[in-house]
C-alpha cells in the first residue's frame, strides 16, 4: 500500500525539518489515555446546504465526567454511511466536566448563520442526511469497515441514517440539513438509534453555559461601535500586522481604511482583504483579511473603511504554529471605487517571514511556476506549485537524514498552494473542481501559463494564493507534461509490465477497500484494463489485487480472472495467472501472462518462510520459458512491502530521517526477499532474475540498499532516469521499482514509467468528479505503471559450408558459401586442407568464396573446411575423380560439343 492520505493533505515541508514529502509522516502524538466519559453529543452534517442555517457542519463532545481530559493526541473521525474511508480532524486542549468541545467542520455555500466560536476546526463534509462519526484516542485515520466500535482507539462512535453501517447497535434516525442527532440525557447505552434523537441543532462551545433568565445590568457596559465614516482616521494596516508572526494589537478595536485586493465573500471564506498604501516597512504586510459573513457586500477595488476587533485564527486545531491576522466583527463603508494597488513580488523561494510580510497583500509570483502536486483539485481546489521545476520526495533525491530534510526544506521554500477560494470539499458536492475538463487534465509537470491577479493568504498551515475576484477562473496552464497514448518504446522481443491496480475487489462491503458496487466496479475495471492493453506486456505482475483466498475461500482467484477475462477480451490474446497465493493480507500480488508468448517453467514459488511478510504481502515468483526458438528461461518476482503509514515502534517508528514508518519491517522483508531469490536462482538453474513491484521505498532508502547490496541493479536510474512511479505530499518519486540480476540487467532493452496515473487528479479516477470519467488510461491508478523489454538471445545455430559443385575438376573455380558466423568475423577456407582463400562475414553472417580446386589433391572426397576467426567451423564435401577419369570426363566433354 502507499503512504496514506488525509482528508486535506499538509503541503510539502512547510515546517522546516518536518518531513511530510513522499510519504515522509511525522510521528504522532501518543495516545492520550482512554476517557470513560468524553461522548460525542452532537452531529450534523446540512451546514451550508439548500434550507440550512448554519453555514458549517459540526461535531460537538461532551465530558461527563467529574475531571477535565486533555484531547491533545485525539481526532474527531468522518466516514459516509456505508464507507470505509475515514478522514479525520486532530484535536488539542481541554475539555472541562461538564462541558462541551464544539468541531467546526466544512462550510457550504448557503447559509444564513456562522458557528458559535470553535475549539477545533476542520474540513469534513459531513452527510446531510447520514453518515457516521468517531471519538479516537489517535489522530490516524482509521481503516476499520464494520468494527470499529471494537477498535482500541475509539473512545466513541454514532452512526445515523438507515442506511448507515458500522455504528454501535442500531443507527440513529436520518437527518435533513435543518436538523442534527444529538444525545439524550442519561447514560450511554451504545446503542445509537436509542442514545440519539433528531432535533434541530445547537451546537455549544467549550465554556458555554446556560444563560442567567434575569441577569444584572451591566454598570460599566462596553460602547457600541458605530461605523465608520469615509473621513473616520485610520491606523496603518502595517501597525496592525506588526512586524512578526502575530499582530501586536491583537483584541483591540481599529480602523483601517485602503482598497479591496481580494473579494472572498462567497465560496464559504466570507470576507474579503484590505490592503492601504503602505507604511513604507518591509517587515510590515499593508494589507489584512476582514472576516465578514454576511456583512457589507463589497467589490473588487472598492475603497473602504473598516472598524473591527484584531484576531489571530487558525482554522485548525493542530499544533504547528501559524495564524492570518484578520479583522472580525467589523463595520464596513464602502467609499466608491479606486484603483488596484501594484501586486508586490513573493519571490519562490522564500522563507515563512518573506511570505508573512505579504500576507493579505495582492502578489505576483515568477514565470517559472511548475505544478508539483494536484491531489487536493478534487477536494478543495488546490494546486501545488513549485520554482525550479517540479520537487521529488525528499529521499527520492537525497540520503535519509539531514541530507533529506535539507531537500524537504528547500522544497517548502519553493512551493505555494493555488487555491480556488472555495471551501467546500467538492468531493462530497456536486460541484466541478477548478481548471479540469474531460479532455483538457491538469497534470503534475505542467506549467502556469497565465496566473490571475491573486491575494497571498494563510489557511490550514500554510500561505496559499487566493484569486482575487474569488474565482479560479483566471488562471491557465500549459501541457508541457501532456497525455500520451501509450508508453514510449523500449525495444526488445519481449515486454514485463508492473501495474497497481488500486484496490480491485469484485466483492463489496465487509473487508472490501475498493469499489463500492457494481457500477463502480464496472468504471474501475474499464480504466484498468485500458491501461494494461495499452502496456502491450507479455507478462504482467499486479499489486493491489483482491486476495480472493482471504475474501471467498474456495474462489481463490475470482479477481483475478474476472479482470483477467476482461483484458483477454480486449486484447484479443489469450491470457493465464500464475496459481499462487498467500493470506497474509486481504490485497495480494498477482502473476498473468500472455500464453503464447511465454510458458510457464515449473511450478509457482512462494518463501517457505512468510514470518517477515506478516504486515505486507508475500512475493510471488514464476520462472517462464519465451516461446520461440531462443529457449530463452528467467524469473519473474511481484512484491508489495509494508507501507509506510504505520509503525509498531522499535526500529519500526517514524524517526524523521524521510523513511516513513515501519522502514525496519521493510528492511527486514527485503532481505527476505533476496534470500527468496537466491532460492529461484538454485531452484531454476537460471541466474536471470527480475525483482519487481511496489518496495515502498524511494530510491536512497534502507530497504532498496538490501536489495543493490545482494547484486540487483536498479534499473529505473538506468534507464528511465528523471521518471518517478508516485507523487506525494507535492514530491515525485519512485515506490516502484525494478531491479534486475546482472545477467538479466544485460538483456534489457530499454524501461520506461508511464506517466498515466499518478501526475493526474483524483478527479478522473473511477470515484472521482461523475462528468470527468473516461474509460480511458488515466487515473486508473495512483501508481504509475512500468513496462520494459527483453531482448531473447538467439538460439546457438551451427555455422554450415555449401559448394556449389559436388564433383569439380581439379583446378576448376567453384563457389564456397559459408552462414552463421558473427558478422565481421573473418573466416579462412580450406579444400583438402590446403589453404584457398579468406573473407570477412557480412551483416548477415554470410561470406562467399570462389576458390579453385588445388590440383594436387587425390582422387576421393575433399573436405571443404570454413574456419572462423573466433575458432567456429562449417565443413561440406567435394569428390574428385582419378588423373585418368577427370582427362576421360574433360574429353568427352570437350568432343561431345
Amino acid at each position: 500500500m502507499s503512504p496514506s492520505r488525509t482528508a486535506r493533505p499538509a503541503v510539502l515541508g512547510l515546517a522546516v525539518g518536518a518531513l511530510v514529502a513522499g510519504g515522509l509522516v511525522t510521528t504522532a502524538a501518543p495516545a492520550a489515555a482512554v476517557s470513560p466519559d468524553v461522548v460525542v453529543n452532537e452531529v450534523y452534517g446540512g451546514g451550508g446546504n439548500s434550507g440550512a442555517t448554519l453555514r458549517n457542519d459540526f461535531i460537538e463532545l461532551r465530558n461527563d465526567g467529574s475531571t477535565a481530559v486533555d484531547l491533545t493526541g485525539w481526532s474527531v473521525q468522518y466516514a459516509s454511511a456505508t464507507g470505509t474511508s475515514w478522514a479525520a480532524t486532530p484535536l488539542t486542549g481541554s475539555i472541562a466536566p461538564g462541558a462541551t468541545y464544539l468541531v467546526a467542520q466544512a462550510a457550504g455555500t448557503g447559509g444564513t448563520a456562522d458557528l458559535p466560536t470553535p475549539d477545533a476546526t476542520g474540513r469534513l463534509a459531513l452527510g446531510g442526511s447520514a453518515g457516521k462519526v468517531a471519538l479516537s484516542t489517535g489522530s490516524t485515520p482509521l481503516d476499520c469497515a464494520t468494527a470499529c466500535a471494537g477498535t482500541a482507539s475509539v473512545r466513541d462512535l454514532v452512526a445515523w441514517g438507515s442506511s448507515a453501517t458500522g455504528g454501535e447497535g442500531a443507527p440513529a434516525a436520518g437527518t435533513t440539513n435543518t436538523t442534527s442527532v444529538s444525545r439524550v440525557a442519561g447514560p450511554d447505552t451504545d446503542v445509537n438509534a436509542a442514545d440519539f434523537t433528531v432535533g434541530a441543532p445547537t451546537p455549544t462551545p467549550s465554556g458555554s453555559t446556560t444563560p442567567d433568565p434575569d441577569p444584572e445590568p451591566d454598570p460599566d457596559p462596553e460602547p457600541v461601535p458605530t461605523a465608520p465614516t469615509c473621513d473616520t482616521t485610520p491606523v496603518s494596516i502595517g501597525s496592525v500586522q506588526g512586524d512578526g508572526a502575530t499582530s501586536p494589537v491583537t483584541g483591540r478595536t481599529v480602523t483601517v481604511a485602503g482598497t479591496v485586493v481580494g473579494d472572498l465573500q462567497a465560496g464559504g471564506l466570507g470576507g474579503f482583504h484590505v490592503q492601504d498604501a503602505g507604511d513604507g516597512d518591509p517587515a510590515t504586510s499593508d494589507g489584512v483579511f476582514v472576516y465578514a459573513p454576511g456583512g457589507t457586500d463589497v467589490a473588487l477595488g472598492d475603497r473602504v473603511v473598516v472598524t473591527g476587533t484584531v484576531a489571530e485564527f487558525k482554522r485548525t486545531a493542530d499544533a504547528a504554529p501559524g495564524t492570518v491576522t484578520q479583522l472580525t466583527a467589523p463595520l464596513t463603508t464602502v467609499c466608491g471605487a479606486g484603483e488596484l494597488p501594484a501586486a508586490a513580488t513573493l519571490p519562490l523561494p522564500s522563507t515563512t517571514e518573506q511570505r508573512e510580510a505579504l500576507e493579505g497583500m495582492s502578489v505576483t509570483l515568477p514565470a517559472d511556476l511548475t505544478v508539483t502536486e494536484v491531489y487536493g483539485l478534487n477536494t478543495f481546489g488546490e494546486v501545488l506549485l513549485s520554482s525550479g521545476g517540479r520537487l521529488l520526495a525528499p529521499t527520492e533525491a537525497a540520503e535519509p537524514g539531514a541530507p533529506a530534510q535539507a531537500v524537504a526544506a528547500d522544497n517548502a521554500l519553493r512551493s505555494i498552494t493555488l487555491d480556488d477560494a472555495v471551501s467546500t470539499n467538492l468531493s462530497t458536492s456536486d460541484q466541478a473542481p477548478p481548471y479540469l475538463t474531460a479532455t483538457d487534465p491538469v497534470r503534475v509537470g505542467d506549467t502556469v501559463s497565465t496566473l490571475q491577479p491573486s491575494v497571498l493568504g494563510y489557511g490550514f498551515d500554510e500561505y496559499r494564493l487566493q484569486p482575487a475576484d474569488g474565482s479560479a477562473a483566471g488562471t491557465d496552464f500549459a501541457p508541457t507534461n501532456p497525455r500520451t497514448a501509450a508508453p514510449a518504446p523500449v525495444g526488445g522481443d519481449l515486454r514485463v509490465a508492473d501495474y497497481n491496480v488500486l484496490n480491485y475487489f469484485v466483492t463489496f462491503g465487509g473487508q472490501s477497500r475498493g469499489a463500492s458496487n457494481a457500477e463502480e466496479l464496472a468504471r474501475q475495471q474499464a480504466k484498468i484494463v485500458a491501461g494494461i492493453t495499452a502496456l502491450d506486456a507479455d507478462v504482467l505482475t499486479l499489486h493491489e489485487i483482491e486476495n480472493s483466498a482471504v475474501t471467498t475461500p474456495g474462489d481463490d482467484y475470482r479477481a483475478v480472472e474476472t479482470l483477467l477475462a476482461a483484458i483477454e477480451t480486449a486484447d484479443r490474446q489469450d491470457w493465464d495467472v500464475v496459481r499462487a497465493h498467500e493470506d497474509t493480507d486481504v490485497i495480494t500480488n498477482a502473476i498473468v501472462y500472455r500464453t503464447g508468448a511465454v510458458t510457464p517453467a515449473g511450478p509457482p514459488q512462494v518463501p517457505a518462510d512468510l514470518s517477515a511478510f506478516g504486515n505486507a504481502r508475500s512475493p510471488i515468483a514464476q520462472t517462464f520459458l519465451a516461446a520461440g526458438a531462443s529457449g530463452e528461461v528467467f524469473t519473474v518476482v511481484a512484491n508489495h512491502l509494508k507501507s509506510k503509514g504505520s509503525g509498531s515502534g522499535g526500529d519500526n517508528a517514524d524517526t524523521g530521517d524521510g523513511q516513513g514508518a515501519s522502514n525496519g519491517d521493510r528492511v527486514r522483508q527485503a532481505q527476505a526477499l533476496v534470500a527468496f531469490a537466491d532460492q529461484l536462482v538454485a531452484t531454476s538453474g537460471d541466474p536471470d532474475v527480475l525483482l519487481t513491484g511496489d518496495f515502498n521505498s524511494y530510491r536512497y532508502e534502507d530497504p532498496l540498499d538490501v536489495v543493490r547490496a545482494a547484486g540487483f541493479q536498479d534499473m529505473g536510474p538506468v534507464l528511465a532516469r528523471d521518471q518517478y512511479s508516485y507523487v506525494f505530499d507535492g514530491g515525485s518519486g519512485s515506490l516502484d521499482h525494478v531491479f534486475a540480476s546482472p545477467s538479466m540487467a544485460d538483456k534489457l532493452s530499454g524501461l520506461t514509467v508511464w506517466e498515466t496515473n499518478a501526475v493526474e487528479s483524483y478527479a478522473y479516477q473511477y470515484d472521482g468528479h461523475g462528468p470527468l470519467f473516461a474509460a480511458d488510461p488515466y487515473r486508473a491508478s495512483d501508481h504509475n505503471p512500468t513496462v520494459l523489454g527483453i531482448e531473447l538471445t538467439p538460439a546457438d545455430v551451427p555455422a554450415t559450408a555449401t559448394v556449389s559443385e559436388s564433383r569439380p575438376f581439379r583446378g576448376d573455380r567453384v563457389t564456397v558459401t559459408g552462414a552463421g558466423f558473427a558478422a565481421g568475423e573473418q573466416v579462412t577456407v580450406t579444400i583438402g586442407g590446403r589453404r584457398v582463400g579468406t573473407a570477412t562475414a557480412d551483416d548477415a553472417g554470410t561470406v562467399t568464396l570462389s576458390p579453385r580446386v588445388p590440383v594436387l589433391l587425390a582422387a576421393g572426397d575433399q573436405a571443404v573446411v570454413l574456419t572462423s576467426s573466433s575458432g567456429e567451423t562449417a565443413t561440406s564435401t567435394v569428390t574428385l575423380r582419378s588423373v585418368l577419369g577427370e582427362l576421360l570426363d574433360r574429353l568427352r566433354q570437350l568432343f561431345g560439343r
